[in-house]
C-alpha cells in the first residue's frame, strides 16, 4: 500500500467531483473503459473520487454518456509541485543542495562510542583510532576495518581484543581488556637479609634461612641479619632464599627551613574564548592560547553523541610576585612543611621518642627533629657463591 501511494505521488494524480445525470452509469462506464478510481464517495448524487492524470483525460467520454458534469477539485503529486514552483529557482536549488548535503553527511561518521573498557580510558582508545583514520567526519566506506583493528591492538597492549562496527553514521568500538598477569617471585635464587640502617635489634623472626644476630645486638648498615646458607644434619651446606623480618630501634633526624620571603604568582588577567565544532571543522570565536583549559560540550539526542558542540576555553595569566611573611606565619608554614615531611618519611615507622626544635630569625625559620623509631631494617641481598 505504501509503495502504491509513493508511485501515485511521483507520477501525480487529481481529485474531482461529478454531479447530475446517472452516477451508477458513470461508474460502470469508468470501469468498462479501465479508468481507475479510488477514494470514491457519493453524497446527494454528487460523486467525489481520485484518478491518475491519463485516466482523467479519458473520463470526459464516460461523463458525457452518463449526463454527468465533471469538475476538477485539486491536483496532487510531485509533477504538479514542480510545475507550481517552477519559477522559484532558489527553492529548487536549495532543495537539491539539501538532498545532496544530507546524502553526503549520511556517509560520514558522526559519533564514536567505546564500550567494554574499565581500566583503559576511552580518550586513550579514541586518540589511537583517530591517528589510524577513524575519526568524526571521515567516510565510513574508506576505513579498512581489518587492518585498523590489527594496528590498534599493536598500539594498545592493554587490550586483548577489539572490534569496530560501523552502522550508518555511528562507529562503535568494542574492546576487551587484557587480564593482568600474576607475577610469581622467583624464590630459587639464594639471598641474604642484611641491615639497611644502623640500629639495635628488638624483634628477629626468620621464616627461611639461619639467623646471624640475636635480639638486643647492635648492628651497622650492611651487617648480615639472616643468612641464606643452612647447614644440614650431614654437615653439608644448602643455600636458600632467606626470608623474615627484623625490627630494630633506630635514630633518625630531619629538618625543614622556610624563608620569610615567599615567591607567589598573582592572577593578572582571565581570558575566555569559544570554539564551535561541527564534524571536522572548528570555528574559533576569540583568541585561544595553547595553555588554556578547555571544556568541551557535545550535543546529545536520545543518548547519541552528535558531532556538534562548543568548547569553552579559559586561560588565566599569572605574574610573579614576592610576599613578606610575618614571624608567626613563617613559623606556621615551616611547621606545616615539617609535619608533612615527617608524615611521608615516617609513614611505616613507629615513633618511640621525639625531640622537635624551632629556631626563628629575620631571614626565616628552621624546624628540626630527632626521633627514635622502631622499623624493619631487613633488606634482601643476592649471595655471591664461589664455585671451586
Amino acid at each position: 500500500m505504501l509503495i502504491l501511494k509513493l508511485f501515485r505521488f511521483l507520477f501525480g494524480y487529481v481529485s474531482f467531483t461529478a454531479s447530475g445525470g446517472f452516477p451508477e452509469r458513470f461508474i460502470n462506464l469508468c470501469k468498462l473503459n479501465r479508468i481507475t478510481l479510488w477514494e470514491l464517495k457519493c453524497e446527494n448524487s454528487v460523486i467525489s473520487a481520485c484518478t491518475d492524470c491519463p485516466s482523467y483525460k479519458r473520463i470526459r467520454s464516460a461523463a458525457k454518456k452518463s449526463g454527468m458534469r465533471v469538475r476538477l477539485s485539486r491536483k496532487h503529486g510531485l509533477p504538479f509541485f514542480i510545475e507550481r514552483h517552477s519559477r522559484r529557482i532558489g527553492v529548487l536549488i536549495g532543495a537539491c543542495l539539501c538532498v545532496c548535503i544530507i546524502t553526503v553527511l549520511s556517509t560520514r561518521i558522526w559519533s564514536i562510542d567505546v564500550t567494554g573498557n574499565s581500566a583503559v580510558p576511552s580518550e586513550k582508545i579514541t586518540e589511537v583510532f583517530e591517528q589510524l583514520g577513524v575519526k568524526v567526519g571521515v567516510a565510513g566506506s574508506r576505513i579498512d576495518i581489518r587492518s585498523t583493528e590489527i594496528a590498534a591492538l599493536q598500539r594498545l597492549p592493554e587490550l586483548s581484543w577489539l572490534n569496530i562496527n560501523i552502522a550508518g553514521s555511528a562507529a562503535r568500538i568494542e574492546v576487551r581488556e587484557r587480564k593482568p598477569e600474576t607475577k610469581i617471585d622467583a624464590d630459587s635464587k639464594p639471598t641474604d637479609i642484611v641491615a639497611a640502617r644502623d640500629g639495635q635489634i628488638v624483634i628477629l623472626r626468620s621464616f627461611s634461612g639461619t639467623p646471624a644476630q640475636k635480639i638486643g645486638s647492635a648492628v651497622l648498615k650492611g651487617n648480615l641479619l639472616i643468612s641464606g646458607a643452612k647447614e644440614n644434619k650431614d654437615l653439608t651446606v644448602r643455600f636458600c632464599h632467606a626470608s623474615g623480618y627484623v625490627v630494630a630501634r633506630t635514630a633518625r633526624s630531619t629538618a625543614v627551613s622556610q624563608s620569610s620571603t615567599l615567591s607567589v604568582k598573582k592572577i593578572a588577567d582571565e581570558k575566555k574564548s569559544f570554539i564551535l565544532d561541527f564534524l571536522i571543522f572548528s570555528v574559533p570565536i576569540g583568541k585561544t592560547g595553547e595553555s588554556a583549559y578547555r571544556n568541551k560540550s557535545m550535543l546529545y539526542i536520545n543518548g547519541v553523541t552528535l558531532p556538534v558542540g562548543i568548547t569553552e576555553c579559559s586561560e588565566t595569566v599569572y605574574e610573579d610576585s614576592e610576599a613578606q611573611l610575618s614571624e608567626e606565619r613563617t613559623k606556621a608554614l615551616a611547621l606545616l612543611r615539617f609535619f608533612d615531611k615527617c608524615a611521608a618519611d615516617f609513614r611505616y615507622l613507629k615513633l618511640e621518642k621525639t625531640d622537635i626544635s624551632c629556631n626563628s630569625s629575620d631571614k626565616g625559620c628552621i624546624v628540626s627533629g630527632e626521633f627514635t623509631c622502631l622499623e624493619n631494617i631487613g633488606e634482601e641481598r643476592a649471595m655471591q657463591i664461589e664455585q671451586e
